[in-house]
């Protein structure tokens, strides 16, 4: 499934700017939250990284609906 983005830009001489990216989530690796600050998720691919500014939470969202399983909602808990 495709989902359109809006990239940031993190290098070069246009780092900062945004633009839209379209990503096909079968091919995301793993994703990430950017620091509080800045905002954003980090969606990591085997072609590279990819920073768009939806959040973390609307991120993991995505992948839920679409996927109809929470394979990254499982927090691993070391009580025992």
């Amino acid at each position: 499934m495709f989902i359109e983005f809006i990239e940031i830009i993190t290098g070069g001489i246009q780092a900062g700017t945004k633009r839209p990216v379209v990503v096909n989530l079968d091919k995301v690796i793993t994703f990430r939250a950017v620091d509080k600050r800045a905002g954003g998720t980090k969606l990591e691919t085997r072609r590279g990284d990819v920073y768009v500014e939806t959040s973390y939470d609307e991120v993991k969202e995505l992948f839920n609906t679409i996927n109809g399983v929470s394979p990254v909602l499982v927090k691993s808990t070391d009580d025992e």
